[in-house]
């Protein structure tokens, strides 16, 4: 029996009849293995986790963790999910692409979908550091999307060269006002922003917040995942961090639980070298309320 369940407190006192519930048949092949049900339980609990994060992120932020082979195969252009360190056995290093190594149809192990949560995570930390640290009062964070920020920056130039200009000359007073009307019907409920004529530094500063969040957008765009959509909603990318991490740690507990516990996980239908089968209600059906 596992030391950590016994230090967690979760040691079950019916495991087979639980397991039972869990998968909704019979347990006896499990039970055969003699393996411990304890853990089998506790290792599948932790799968329906992972799959409830899973809906969870894609019910509320709009993409899908549960990566496809194809998505996989384009997000190794980022170095760090493509290059792998593995150790030979004169416990040399050597470091892997695995763009040369696999196909693009070869499926996702679970260390793989891990590489990519890392990754993942890293970026989206580095927009919250860089929004608690240089744009904790952004005025423009809630309505803001991928395609103004050109327009913006031209908006905010053509408002700074007239800024010497505005008093007294009807013509150039004009002008100002028709940007001022193109500003706000961009942005109407980001009233901090508002005039154009005062905010246009700060505005032309926080330009450069919104460039690098589309740049990590870029990035990441085989996932299909809108930051622009994300930074409009009231702690969303705090929600968001937490449930990337709480995945990545489940998917971890899910490796490591199943070290005493193979044969359960085979017949489970649970792998290591496959995550489909991990996320997919079909192919290994799991009650949520066992």
């Amino acid at each position: 029996m596992s030391l950590q369940l016994i230090k967690k407190g979760r040691l079950l006192r019916d495991p087979k009849r639980i397991l039972q519930k869990l998968l909704g048949s019979e347990v006896e092949p499990f039970a055969e293995t003699g393996e411990p049900l304890e853990q089998t339980v506790e290792t599948l609990r932790d799968v329906v986790k992972c799959r409830k994060i899973r809906e969870y992120v894609l019910e509320h932020f709009g993409f899908d963790l549960a990566i496809t082979p194809t998505v996989f195969h384009q997000l190794l252009d980022i170095p760090q999910i493509n290059f792998i360190e593995t150790t030979k056995r004169d416990l040399e290093v050597e470091t892997v692409s695995l763009k040369e190594i696999r196909g693009p149809d070869d499926p996702v192990a679970i260390s793989n979908l891990n590489s990519v949560l890392r990754e993942l995570y890293a970026s989206l930390f580095q927009i919250k550091q860089r929004i608690s640290n240089d744009y904790p009062k952004a005025v423009l964070i809630k309505e803001i999307q991928s395609e103004h920020i050109d327009r913006v920056q031209d908006l905010a130039k053509s408002i700074s060269v007239l800024h010497g200009n505005l008093t007294g000359y009807l013509f150039t007073s004009w002008k100002a006002g028709k940007i001022e009307k193109e500003f706000l019907s961009l942005f109407p409920n980001s009233t901090k922003a508002h005039p154009l004529r005062s905010t246009f530094p700060l505005i032309e500063h926080e330009l450069d917040l919104y460039r690098e969040v589309l740049t990590i957008q870029k990035k990441w765009a085989p996932l299909g995942i809108d930051l622009f959509a994300i930074l409009h909603k009231e702690d969303a990318l705090n929600l968001l961090l937490e449930n990337i991490q709480e995945l990545g740690n489940r998917l971890w507990q899910v490796i490591y639980q199943s070290s005493e516990i193979r044969q359960c996980m085979e017949i489970a239908g649970i792998q290591f070298g496959d995550t489909l089968p991990l996320f997919d209600n079909d192919r290994v059906p799991l009650n949520p309320l066992g």
